[in-house]
């Protein structure tokens, strides 16, 4: 095995075990959403480069189109040009699916519909971080199974067992072992409950359609999601794998702004304001330029053959960041993380402009019933 193709599988053995043990102490906690989407990428990914490079096939126990769905929904807008219509439409079948699942057909007591919702919201304080609808685009969760409640937790619990598998086939350690590495964040959150219908048309000034707002809230909760549970304290194996989950969420994010802003001349006076703003901004600029595209593709394809030829005599799986961009460790990780903050602050910012009637998105929520 070259040494280029030791960095690559040595990487994925790093994603597995700081993945699977952030997965295994989420339990019920909402990071478990975001970490399952990366957890299958990551999964995903090393699987193909695997039986591609060294002729090793792997089968899991999960779909291998919800796999490939899970994965892709981690791209947003950032794709061929159909992309963002596939997006579009993606969240379209979802919220049909989802207004289905809680205003079901037959239903008794149409007259008490008012009592019924269809989204619930996860935020920190006034800040955003998910939704039930961006939950399971994450996931994969196709709309057929978006409409059947109790399609939900096995559907999660496929792709937990793709993950886990390879994992315990990467890298040697027992369950015990894995629960200590990854994100261990109790982080107390809120939940709220709303109607689709009556929140969206309070967000981003009113002007998006609710597939197109909730295609970007759903950026906006993956960057959330990177910027406070896509770290670490355990060890210094996992504090690279973290890194590289912030980077590659934060340059799928940043190329989506920048998709957007390709669609502007289409853009209502908030909607460009906001917009031109993000992909005008410098850090966005720099995280989207060839070097950084070329690291996404190497770190998160695993094909590093590019740059065999730069990696030092003893490289370790941080040394494709020197090799495609020339930054040392600090420095990229001061910009990665000064960037997922001004994304986050700038598409929260455009979230929180008030609907045509003034209101905006807290006023239409309120705690579920049992708290």
């Amino acid at each position: 095995m070259e040494l280029h193709e030791q960095v690559s599988v040595a990487i994925a053995a790093t994603d597995l075990r700081y993945v699977a043990g952030s997965a295994l102490s989420a339990g019920a906690h909402p990071r478990s959403w975001p970490m399952l989407q990366w957890g299958t990428t990551v999964t995903y990914e090393a699987q193909k480069n695997l039986r591609d490079v060294h002729k090793i096939e792997l089968e899991f126990d999960w779909e291998d189109d919800v796999a490939a769905a899970a994965r892709h929904g981690g791209k947003f807008f950032d794709g061929r040009a159909k992309q963002f219509d596939s997006v579009v439409t993606d969240f379209r079948e979802l919220i049909e699916a989802t207004h289905a699942a809680f205003y079901p057909d037959d239903r008794p007591g149409r007259a008490f519909d008012f009592l019924r919702d269809d989204l619930s919201v996860i935020s920190d304080g006034s800040e955003l971080l998910l939704t039930n609808v961006t939950g399971h685009f994450m996931a994969g969760l196709p709309p057929h199974r978006g409409i059947d409640m109790d399609s939900w937790g096995p559907h999660m619990k496929t792709l937990a067992s793709g993950i886990g598998q390879l994992a315990s086939i990467l890298v040697s350690e027992i369950v015990g072992e894995f629960s200590m590495h990854g994100n261990h964040s109790n982080t107390r959150v809120a939940w709220w409950d709303g109607k689709i219908s009556e929140v969206i048309p309070a967000t981003f000034g009113g002007e998006l359609t609710t597939e197109l707002a909730l295609g970007v809230i759903s950026i906006y909760s993956t960057v959330q999601a990177a910027r406070r549970w896509a770290n670490v304290e355990c060890c210094g194996s996992c504090d690279a794998a973290a890194l590289k989950h912030r980077f590659v969420v934060l340059h799928h994010a940043a190329r989506s702004i920048q998709q957007l802003y390709s669609w502007a001349d289409d853009f209502t006076p908030i909607a460009l304001d906001h917009v031109s703003s993000l992909a005008g901004s410098a850090d966005v600029k720099t995280v989207t330029s060839q070097p950084f595209r070329r690291l996404r593709n190497g770190w998160l394809h695993l094909g590093l053959g590019d740059i065999a030829a730069a990696l030092p005599a003893r490289p370790n799986v941080l040394s494709p960041v020197f090799a495609y961009t020339e930054l040392e460790i600090p420095a990229f990780a001061a910009l990665v993380d000064r960037s997922l903050d001004r994304v986050a602050d700038g598409i929260g910012a455009w979230l929180a402009e008030p609907g045509a009637d003034g209101s905006s998105l807290f006023d239409h929520l309120s705690p579920p019933p049992d708290e």
